[in-house]
């Protein structure tokens, strides 16, 4: 199957990133209220940065007539507004493609369900009331807006909040590659746009897809399978955002037919020919019985998935064994480490959000986010001697030396990797695991470890965070200290299924 957009994913399972002489990796932070990773293939540096441009350029330009959080963007104003009037063709489209999928999915997806997640945000200690919760749902029901899709005439309807956020990106990310792909393809084998974890790439042919396992979603760990496929990719679940009510987090997917966070469904992950339907299936398929989302994949031409229930239960598509060339995987079979008094079955987190600089002084954000620094997270034993590097991340490797202490002991040891299929992010907010395994695979004891985080920006500063750390019996969390170029930092130590929380 060919398809002009492709989305792609190195299912590697370790997190260096790096440039190798045709490939050019470049990432931002702060778009579309999250991350972008833009991997161009061909060309030279200078090249994938006016790729870089014109894709931000789309994202602003279609971003200023879909953003749910600008004030000033089309919808918005179209939100506020009373009576009849005239729509760009952009939000005509999305108006009319959430009209559609709120039909397909019987209220399974309903934009209306901003309603509802204004109650959940505000619950704190308790469950909002029932009384409430009921009210919340018949509002969200209510017809928010007619639409003429042929004359482009809309009209809004009461003054219930609604967005545009299950498929928005998915249009974005579509419009964004197309008309970056239309300027600068003759001169590219292709390129991968990641919004999010949402992903669209230009070029033709199959390309190798991670997914990843919403029981391990940590930054580094081993993507559930990988596939070959030619298409959009898009995931979604709870694990990444929610609600932190009584202490317990609840998903931020509600079920727009009940008003409650769901729960049977850890995440799902789809694949179509454009970014649009998966963004809205995978959204779906969280609220939705799994054999009653399989049915609704089923009636798309071009679209298989996978979904991951709350059990542990992998549910595919007819078609989605066709396109595995790695098995889902279990946790159950990941080798235990057997390292002499590494407590089994527990793991350490290394919590860490990337500092906005334009709110601290580090640099000027532009109009299309902030770059990401260059960032090194690894381990060292008590000798001082390196175990684990958790995170490489850099763009040129001309400049890896700007991140001295990694380079002073790893020096060119280093391996590629693109994006992962996940559920949207908040910007700069990253979470990396440790198992107790070596770079080689090799269990490691309990004991004494220093844990190092180091950054550099260009044009920015320089910063290393380190911690020591005891690894032993005893669950443990270590606060750390901000600085200009990561804001926030929390090293973790506890059960593989509390520690990523």
């Amino acid at each position: 199957m060919r398809h002009l957009f492709l989305a792609v994913v190195l299912a590697a399972p370790c997190v260096a990133q790096a440039t190798e002489d045709s490939t050019h990796r470049l990432h931002r932070e702060g778009v579309l209220g999250t991350s972008m990773t833009l991997v161009v293939h061909g060309g030279d540096q200078a090249l994938a940065e006016q790729v870089e441009a014109r894709v931000l350029e789309e994202v602003e330009k279609l971003a200023a007539v879909l953003s749910g959080y600008d004030p000033e963007s089309e919808l918005r104003r179209f939100a506020a507004s009373h009576g009849e009037q005239k729509v760009s063709f952009d939000l005509a489209r999305v108006l009319r493609a959430c009209e559609q999928w709120r039909e397909r999915s019987g209220g399974a997806f309903e934009p209306g369900v901003a309603a509802i997640a204004a109650l959940w945000r505000d619950a704190g200690k308790q469950e909002p009331d029932a009384g409430a919760l009921a009210a919340a749902v018949e509002r969200a029901h209510a017809p928010q807006w007619s639409l003429d899709f042929r004359t482009r005439t809309a009209e809004r309807l009461g003054d219930a909040p609604f967005d545009l956020d299950g498929l928005a990106k998915g249009y974005v990310l579509d419009g964004a590659a197309r008309r970056a792909w239309l300027k600068f393809g003759r001169d590219l084998d292709g390129f991968v746009l990641d919004i999010g974890g949402d992903l669209v790439v230009a070029g033709e042919g199959e390309r190798p897809v991670g997914v990843v396992d919403p029981r391990r979603p940590a930054d580094n760990a081993e993507p559930l399978c990988q596939i070959l496929v030619g298409g959009a990719v898009a995931t979604s679940g709870g694990y990444a955002r929610g609600f932190e009510v009584g202490g317990k987090h609840r998903s931020h997917i509600l079920d727009p037919r009940t008003g409650r966070p769901v729960e049977h469904v850890l995440g799902a992950t789809v694949v179509a020919p454009d970014a649009v339907t998966a963004d809205a299936l995978a959204t779906i398929l969280n609220v939705v019985e799994p054999q009653q989302g399989l049915a609704l994949v089923a009636e798309r031409e071009g679209v298989q998935c996978l979904i991951v229930a709350a059990d542990g239960t992998i549910h595919r598509s007819p078609g989605w064994s066709s396109l595995e060339v790695g098995a889902a995987s279990d946790p159950a079979d990941v080798p235990a480490t057997a390292g002499a008094g590494w407590p089994e079955g527990q793991q350490m987190v290394v919590a860490f959000e990337l500092a906005d600089p334009s709110a601290g002084g580090g640099g000027r954000r532009g109009r299309g986010g902030a770059k990401r620094p260059y960032v090194a997270v690894w381990v060292e034993d008590a000798s001082g001697q390196p175990v684990r590097t958790l995170a490489l991340w850099v763009e040129n490797l001309k400049w890896l030396r700007d991140l001295r202490q990694w380079s002073r002991l790893h020096g060119r040891d280093r391996d590629f990797v693109d994006s992962i299929s996940r559920a949207t992010r908040r910007p700069g907010a990253y979470e990396l695991a440790w198992d107790g395994l070596d770079d080689q695979g090799h269990a490691v004891p309990a004991g004494s470890y220093t844990v190092f985080l180091e950054a550099a920006r260009e044009h920015g500063t320089y910063q290393l965070m380190k911690q020591a750390v005891t690894v032993g019996g005893r669950p443990f969390e270590h606060e750390l200290e901000g600085n200009a170029e990561i804001s926030a930092a929390a090293i973790r130590f506890g059960s593989k299924s509390g520690a990523n929380r």
